[in-house]
């Protein structure tokens, strides 16, 4: 049996990433996206009009080729009413999306969070209908605040978190914890000053969410019509986080009766473990957390392969 590590030992934990609702007019703010793209992960929520639109809009079609190029990615907006929405009358808004607008995926907004399997049905629905429109598609929903594990399962990240208020004190849900931290992103507005927007930061990391925006703005109709005015500071905030990183080394310890004993070091958090026999086709074989620095996993499922290689990712 041959057991190895995919590239090399050493690499740096995902990074903190920032979600824009990018509900503003192009070209206006969208330079500060550009400049943002190339610093940190960043991901922007496409409105033309509380979806796609009637037809494509040449300014928005410019913004986001420019965006897309500068290293960010796009998402439509679409709505689905707490799922009261007709499907087909979403479906038609992501049919139309992906035919004016080059995207990266869908974020559907005013998901529903109660413990319906109906409802996990009808978003479960959607997903599969956008992975119909290209190839490794992003889906987030935004049920805005704790919310069912299954509605995991129906899309690949969640907004956990969307107010002005009460982020201090927010609990995320318990099992959470069980899942990569790409998978959850909070968005808190009307943060009057940089101290606090850095403060929420650390919580959001505290709490495994690997996506944020922090606004300064407080409109009550659209607190997402324009950066926050400490845009640059919140940028390169979080970039420092991400530079800051412990690496995140995996090593093959030994091997007992077929079966690998591998030692994960790094970042506190939580980090999925792959496995593939051909450096082609990877699946995952365990979600662990990390709760210091250093913890060792066993894989079970090695014991009939001729050779295994690993990898891991937050």
């Amino acid at each position: 049996m041959v057991f190895g590590l995919a590239g090399a030992l050493s690499l740096h934990a995902a990074p903190l990433g920032i979600l824009v609702p990018a509900y503003f007019y192009p070209p206006t703010y969208w330079d500060g996206l550009n400049w943002a793209a190339a610093r940190v992960p960043l991901a922007v929520i496409v409105n033309p009009g509380s979806g796609p639109g009637a037809a494509p809009d040449a300014n928005y079609v410019s913004a986001v080729n420019t965006l897309r190029a500068a290293g960010g990615k796009a998402l439509g907006y679409v709505y689905s009413s707490y799922a009261a929405r007709d499907t087909n009358a979403i479906k038609a808004d992501i049919t139309n999306f992906f035919n004016f607008y080059p995207l990266d995926g869908i974020f559907i907004d005013e998901m529903q969070n109660d413990a319906a399997t109906n409802h996990y049905n009808y978003y479960a629905g959607l997903d599969t209908f956008i992975q119909t429109k290209g190839t490794n598609l992003w889906v987030m929903g935004n049920p805005g605040t704790t919310t069912p594990e299954p509605y995991l399962a129906t899309v690949d990240a969640l907004m956990t978190f969307e107010n002005n208020t009460g982020y201090s004190n927010y609990v995320a849900d318990a099992w959470a914890t069980n899942h990569l931290a790409r998978d959850f992103c909070h968005v808190i507005y009307a943060v009057t000053n940089a101290a606090t927007m850095t403060n929420y930061i650390n919580f959001a990391a505290s709490r495994n969410a690997g996506w944020i925006f922090v606004t300064d703005d407080a409109s009550s109709s659209n607190p997402y019509e324009r950066l926050p005015v400490y845009w640059t500071n919140e940028v390169n905030y979080i970039r420092s986080l991400n530079l800051a990183q412990q690496p995140t080394q995996l090593k093959v310890l030994a091997v007992s009766n077929g079966v690998p004993a591998l030692q994960l070091t790094g970042a506190a958090g939580v980090y999925e473990l792959q496995a593939s026999t051909n450096l082609a086709n990877w699946s995952a074989t365990a979600t662990v957390a990390i709760p210091t620095n250093t913890l060792l996993v066993t894989d079970a499922g090695a014991t009939n392969v001729v050779k295994r290689f690993y990898r891991t990712r937050q």
